[in-house]
C-alpha cells in the first residue's frame, strides 16, 4: 500500500499534518533533548493527526546527533503509530543516478512514506522517486518570492507552476505522486484543484505563514488535501511555565487547528 492508498483508506477529504520543525533555541528552554521533544510532539498530537512531516534541514543543522534523533523519531512513529503517514520534507532534486540515490536514501534508509522534491530538473528528477514510493512535488510554494519563478508565463500562455503539474501528471503512472501548493495562494490552489480532483495536495502555510482557513479549504474542495501546520502547533507561544504546560499548549494548538478546518470542511 503506497502513501496515496494509505490516505484514501482514511476516507476523508482534509487530513491533518503536524510539521516537526525542531527550532533548537526554543527546545533548549524546555529542558529536553531533540528526541525527547520529537516524542512529546508525536505523542501529544497522534490522536488527531493523520501525518507527520519532518523538515530535514532542522535536523541536519545539528549534525550527526540530529540525524540520529531523526532516525529514532521515524522508527518511534512506525512502531507506535504505524497508521500515520510520515513525510520527509527535504525538497531533494537531481538527475540520473544521483536522483536515484536521493530516492533510496529517503525511502530505503530513512523509511519515509513519501518525500517532497523540487522539479527544477524536469521529469528526470521525478522518475526515480515515482519508481519507488512516489513524491510530493513542489508546484506553488507558500513563500512570497515563489512568484519570481513559479508564476512566470510560458510561451503557451501557462504559468510555470501549471507546467510543473503537467509534468507530474505525465510521470504519475503508479498513482503515487502529489504536489505541494501553499495556503497563501488560494486562487492558484482553486485553479489547480478544479480539474485535478484525484491528485493529493500538501498544503503548508496555514496559520503562522498567513494562510486563511476558509479560502484554502474551499479552494481545495473535492480532493485529498494534507493540511499542514508546523510552528503554529509546535511553538504556539513564546514561553511556557513548565514542560507540562508546553505539552498542554501543543495539544490545544492542534485541536484549534482541527476546529478551524472542521468549520469550513
Amino acid at each position: 500500500m503506497n502513501w496515496v492508498s494509505k490516505l484514501r483508506k482514511l476516507n476523508k477529504e482534509n487530513f491533518i499534518c503536524v510539521g516537526i520543525d525542531p527550532i533548537m533555541n526554543s527546545i533548549s528552554n524546555l529542558g529536553i533533548d531533540l528526541f525527547g521533544w520529537c516524542k512529546l510532539i508525536i505523542d501529544s498530537t497522534a490522536k488527531d493527526a493523520d501525518a507527520f512531516k519532518f523538515q530535514l534541514a532542522y535536523f541536519e543543522e545539528n549534525g550527526v546527533d540530529g540525524l540520529e534523533k531523526l532516525k529514532k523519531s521515524i522508527e518511534y512513529i512506525k512502531i507506535n503509530y504505524p497508521e500515520k503517514i510520515i513525510i520527509g520534507d527535504s525538497k531533494r532534486s537531481d538527475i540520473g543516478s544521483t536522483a536515484r540515490a536521493y530516492a533510496r536514501s529517503m525511502y530505503e534508509y530513512w523509511g519515509f512514506d513519501v518525500s517532497t522534491i523540487n522539479p527544477y530538473f524536469g521529469s528526470d528528477s521525478i522518475h526515480p522517486f515515482a519508481e519507488m514510493n512516489g513524491a510530493l512535488v513542489i508546484c506553488k510554494s507558500s513563500n512570497e518570492s515563489s512568484n519570481e519563478l513559479q508564476s512566470l508565463e510560458t510561451k503557451d500562455s501557462k504559468f510555470v507552476y501549471e507546467k510543473v503539474l503537467e509534468i507530474v501528471k505525465k510521470c504519475n503512472k503508479d498513482n503515487n505522486l502529489g504536489i505541494v501548493v501553499g495556503a497563501t495562494y488560494p486562487d492558484e490552489l482553486k485553479k489547480i484543484r478544479l480539474n485535478n480532483l484525484d491528485i493529493p495536495i500538501l498544503i503548508p502555510g496555514l496559520g503562522f505563514q498567513g494562510g486563511d482557513f476558509k479560502s484554502t479549504i474551499q479552494a481545495g474542495k473535492g480532493g485529498l488535501n494534507i493540511l499542514n501546520s508546523s510552528r503554529g502547533i509546535c511553538f504556539p507561544k513564546e514561553s511556557f511555565e513548565s514542560l507540562l504546560d508546553y505539552e498542554k499548549c501543543v495539544t490545544e494548538a492542534l485541536l484549534k487547528f482541527k476546529k478551524n478546518i472542521k468549520e469550513f470542511d
